[in-house]
């Protein structure tokens, strides 16, 4: 149980530093629990233990949740080891991450508030983490069994099971009940999500559009965008508002599509799957240490009629997000749900001329659609299964050559189009070339984009003038939605008798005469001995020569490197970040306690930049100030952006002395500086004015 706090604590960072990125999304506190629990079950055992965490238990129908646990044991788990879901049948189930991460071997010492710290890691031991999102098919109570984790035959029981919000309602055999709630019954906003095909083939193109309707207001707000009276956005969950989703390609990038929905105040829109502002007026992906603001959408709106929830005809705000995608597989997909949850502006039911808020959740039901192969009825049976437009190609080298000499055949596919699912074709079926050719299967194949070659070897069977047939393939054209056919070439050929082969075996200079059989193939077979040439004793001296001196310079390099890797200095530049992190874990740990001397860690936070810049300059860390810090960093050629983060930082901390930062806020900074100090350490900084001064 020794030196647990610190070993959870430091897999927190680890999360926050994108060594264990599939958690970002989880508060962090949720992971820290999670994490020490795991982490406090192997501690005590030396037999797997499982942990089991749910972060909610009640949810809308539409939205996701995540389901997640850790194996943690002396060993890593095996990577043919996965959990078996196949009970979770109430549910849509994606693996969104598995990472295995190794802790301890190795200690610290540190005081706080006077306390001092120790914490020994000797022992090493590894946790591997799931992670599933789980969206339901329906509403009501549903039941998750718990999935069946086996390790050397052995079938792992939780030895904690938590839930971060909404009830732990646990059944036998470790089942747990979730809620799904139904939308609520109102009539403010209607989600619609439709299609321009049902039933498409590869490459045909796919418009997916998301219809949002908000109902007007009435009096003097009757001609106002609703939207404009927000203060905050609602937010918009859209699964296929994403890079190429699973099984399609987009015809623009991410971020031109949202670009051209991307509003700037005053205007306001709708926040999209939580995309939030990289600053300089772009938005970015994922989480931003510096900027947290949401990113906000919404194309031109318009007013039309529809029907409310009474069937009265009434006036909505009408605002249509479209995205062109490109089937590339078979298959059957699912566009949706898409949540919007949110606060909308309606009508004061005590003063219509003023309005409300009114908190809405609303879902659109998803829409399905099938990416068909080809029919079967009437498919050609030269079909190769390609999808577009292509054109087709057949080269043949040597053109001139004897009976049984191997001839080389490309026959190659370029165009436009999809060639997943291309297959080679079989030569050997087509009576045209096997009459005059003996044909070697199978062939060699290359897909670049959208070409694909093969390369076959034939040998010409008899000789004389005459042509390698035209070779028939047929390909789909979706456009048309017919099969075409095509037909490459025929090839001129000047083949000659070759009765017997001169060939003077090199090295000895004994020569054969090589009788062949029908179709060019060689009768006379070589003894071994024959065959392989007799060395010199200058040959043997020469090629044990070579093996000595290429073993010594192996030798010198290992030792280089030895001497390198065992170099002090270089061993202290390398355990930089993993000393930082380690007093972080510390100062985490402390920061949870009540009472905490705020100044006191927020020198330690200052240490620990101070430390990290000392490791790596060879430097002293005491009297080093914030001006000596980002001199340094400025001198080893870091970004001056990332400097002026850290300079922000580090001031911050001194703030501290003066009541700038309350313990919420100091809780802030020590995450700030697990990012601060990865970035740093990305830079891959050489740190070259320092090894030069050192030389």
């Amino acid at each position: 149980m020794h030196g647990c706090p610190f070993y959870a604590e430091n897999a927190i960072l680890d999360a926050h530093l994108e060594v264990f990125p599939m958690f970002s999304s989880m508060s962090i506190r949720n992971v820290c629990t999670f994490i020490f629990v795991s982490c406090f079950a192997v501690s005590v055992s030396a037999e797997p233990q499982l942990s089991v965490q749910l972060d909610r238990s009640v949810i809308y129908e539409g939205e996701s949740f995540t389901y997640y646990f850790a194996v943690s044991d002396a060993n890593p788990v095996a990577e043919n080891v996965s959990p078996d879901t196949s009970a979770w049948t109430d549910f849509d189930v994606q693996q969104t991450g598995r990472q295995t991460i190794k802790q301890g071997g190795s200690s610290f010492t540190m005081t706080v508030n006077g306390r001092t710290v120790r914490d020994d890691r000797t022992a090493v031991s590894y946790q591997t983490l799931f992670r599933y999102v789980l969206t339901p098919k329906r509403t009501g109570s549903l039941t998750i069994p718990l999935p069946l984790v086996t390790i050397e035959g052995n079938t792992l029981q939780p030895q904690s099971f938590s839930v971060d919000e909404g009830e732990r309602q646990l059944l036998p055999n470790y089942a747990i009940a979730v809620r799904v709630l139904e939308p609520d019954k109102q009539d403010t906003v209607f989600l619609t999500i439709t299609t321009n095909r049902s039933r498409l083939y590869p490459l045909q193109p796919l418009d997916v559009t998301l219809l949002i309707h908000i109902k007007s207001l009435s009096g003097r707000f009757a001609e106002v965008d609703p939207l404009s009276l927000l203060n905050q956005p609602s937010r918009l969950q859209i699964p296929w508002a994403e890079d190429d989703p699973k099984g399609f390609q987009a015809s623009q990038r991410l971020e031109t599509w949202l670009t051209g929905f991307l509003v700037r105040s005053p205007r306001r829109g709708f926040a999209i799957n939580d995309y939030v502002s990289s600053g300089f007026g772009n938005f970015g992906f994922g989480a931003d240490p510096f900027q947290r603001t949401l990113q906000q959408f919404a194309p031109p709106p318009q007013q039309v009629k529809r029907m409310d929830a009474i069937g009265n005809e009434t006036t909505y705000w009408e605002y249509r997000f479209t995205r062109s995608l490109f089937p590339q597989e078979f298959g059957n997909y699912s566009f949706g749900p898409v949540t919007l949850k949110g606060v909308l502006p309606i009508a004061d039911p005590s003063n219509p001329d003023e309005i409300v808020g009114q908190r809405i959740y609303a879902v659109a039901k998803p829409v399905n659609v099938a990416v068909a192969d080809v029919p079967q009825e009437h498919r050609p049976a030269d079909y190769i299964g390609a999808f577009g437009s292509f054109r087709w190609d057949a080269l043949l080298t040597p053109l001139q050559a004897k009976v049984g000499d191997p001839l080389t055949l490309t026959l190659r596919l370029s165009g436009q189009g999809s060639t997943v699912n291309i297959r080679p074709i079989d030569l050997s079926a087509n009576p045209d070339v096997t009459e005059n050719f003996r044909i070697h299967m199978p062939p060699t194949e290359e897909i670049i984009g959208q070409t694909c070659t093969f390369i076959y070897t034939v040998r010409p069977q008899k000789s004389g003038t005459f042509f390698f047939p035209p070779i028939s393939i047929s390909v789909f054209d979706v456009n048309t939605e017919q099969f075409v056919s095509m037909q490459s070439l025929p090839i001129p050929l000047v083949i000659s008798e070759s009765e017997s082969l001169q060939s003077t075996v090199p090295f000895s200079g004994v020569s054969h005469d090589v009788q062949l059989l029908e179709g060019g193939l060689f009768a006379n077979k070589t003894t071994l001995s024959e065959s392989l040439p007799m060395l010199s004793f200058t040959q043997w001296a020469v090629a044990v020569s070579l093996f000595c001196g290429s073993y010594a310079v192996i030798a010198v390099v290992v030792l280089l490197l030895r001497c390198q890797w065992t170099n002090p200095r270089q061993q202290r530049q390398r355990g930089a970040l993993s000393r930082a992190k380690s007093r972080l874990a510390a100062i985490s740990s402390v920061l949870r306690r009540k009472n905490s001397d705020l100044v006191e860690i927020s020198s330690e936070l200052l240490g620990v930049f101070f430390g990290y810049i000392a490791d790596k300059t060879e430097g002293t860390e005491q009297g080093m100030t914030t001006s000596d810090a980002c001199r340094q960093l400025s001198e080893c050629r870091v970004p001056e952006s990332l400097v002026n983060a850290v300079r922000s930082a580090l001031e911050s901390l001194d703030a501290v002395k003066y009541g700038g930062l309350d313990i919420r806020s100091l809780d802030e900074q020590a995450r700030l500086a697990g990012t601060l100090l990865q970035q740093l350490e990305r830079e891959r900084m050489r740190w070259e004015r320092f090894d030069t001064f050192e030389r």
